[in-house]
């Protein structure tokens, strides 16, 4: 009777400081940062998690609705307001900044059409 019942994907990560742990969802999450082997995790209430985790790991774990802008950064395209290439920024509709690579913001710019499409 197991079969028949389909396995559900969590979209959740259990994130851990001080003692506190907590689960958000995929889409509660602005941006990864990488810094060496760990990472910082922004989310949209402004917490900061830092984990001891390499950005590659986040970036199987956290699909399709993240993209690789930068070497340093994962930033979930819910939340990318504008892609300024002068510049080389993309920027949240937080305001905040994030560099991207000269050469993703072609594949970057490609993932937000279909995104609006």
């Amino acid at each position: 009777m197991q079969e028949l019942i389909p396995k559900l994907k969590t979209h959740c990560l259990k994130l851990q400081s001080n003692g506190i742990i907590r689960f958000v969802t995929f889409s509660e999450i602005l941006y990864l940062k990488a810094d060496d082997n760990y990472t910082s995790c922004l989310l949209n209430d402004h917490a900061l998690y830092i984990m001891c985790q390499t950005l590659q790991s986040f970036e199987v774990i956290l699909g399709n609705q993240f993209y690789r802008c930068h070497k340093s950064y994962l930033v979930n395209t819910k939340y990318i307001r504008e892609i300024n290439k002068r510049n080389h920024a993309v920027i949240l509709t937080t305001g905040e900044k994030l560099p991207f690579s000269r050469k993703k913001a072609k594949i970057l710019e490609e993932k937000m059409k279909l995104k609006t499409a």
